[in-house]
């Protein structure tokens, strides 16, 4: 073939090459492979920056139109948290003596508060090496509260209130399908109120840790109901831990009073 020829039929492989090639199968064509990552962990909670809370301090309440009653609603994290060292509560009974142990660990506490505008939401968290929810006579299920002054703080004790200054107590037990309401007026005064619209949901982490989440309405009627219609509240907490054998007044506790800020202002710390 010579070189002329060559020339005059080159263009026209070319274009039998690429009509061949615009005809080919799908199988003749390499598919194209788009991975989708399905696999998105869930959002944490719980690394958010931690302020260390002082007796005499303050808890600002985060404003949310959400329903927070749920521990792990990754709403929680947009609430300060707030960490506070709880110790062992002093014996106000012969009883508690003989089991009391002055050199024990403090205990911290993690805590975040939030309203909708009409519900209080209160999430404490806490380690615990071990899910305790049975109670018999050997054994003891965890346990927390969170206690609220009805009058001047001044004149109401931390442990369990004072005849002249009573106590709100909001109680949850592991294993228990409700909270307690409950009020007193001093150690052995504990009294059971109505329920009140108070709630507790709880979970037990794998990974060992305690979440408790209080909720109930701000408005509220009846005798030692704390009010939450004000701007502030002020408020102790306490733990039991079950494997320790800790209950009623063996238990871990806030030694004085922290203030609930429900309004838009900056907390005491």
């Amino acid at each position: 073939m010579g070189l002329k020829l060559m020339k005059k039929r080159l263009p026209l492989y070319f274009f039998v090459a690429l009509i061949a090639a615009c005809n080919a199968s799908e199988k003749d064509v390499p598919a194209l492979e788009i991975s989708v990552k399905t696999d998105i962990p869930a959002k944490i909670i719980d690394n958010t920056p931690v302020t260390a809370l002082a007796l005499g301090g303050s808890i600002r309440a985060l404003k949310t139109d959400a329903d927070l009653g749920n521990p792990e609603n990754a709403v929680w994290r947009e609430a300060q948290e707030y960490s506070m060292q709880l110790g062992m509560a002093p014996p106000v009974h012969p009883s508690i003596n003989l089991r009391y142990d002055a050199t024990a660990a403090s205990v911290p506490v993690f805590l975040r508060a939030a309203t909708d505008g009409n519900n209080l939401y209160l999430r404490m968290r806490w380690a615990d090496d071990s899910e305790n929810t049975a109670t018999s006579r050997e054994d003891f299920a965890d346990g927390a509260a969170v206690q609220f002054a009805l009058g001047d703080v001044a004149t109401t004790s931390f442990m369990m209130g004072a005849a002249n200054g009573p106590v709100n107590i909001w109680y949850w037990k592991a294993g228990q399908p409700q909270a307690q309401n409950l009020a007193a007026g001093g150690f052995g005064s504990t009294t059971r109120l109505e329920p009140a619209d108070l709630n507790a949901s709880s979970m037990y982490r794998s990974s060992g840790e305690w979440l408790v989440v209080f909720s109930r309405p701000l408005q509220q009627s009846g005798e030692h109901q704390v009010a939450l219609v004000n701007d502030t509240a002020h408020m102790s907490f306490a733990l039991w831990q079950g494997e320790q054998k800790q209950r009623d007044g063996l238990k871990h506790v806030s030694m004085g009073w922290v203030e609930l800020q429900l309004a838009d202002t900056e907390p005491t710390l």
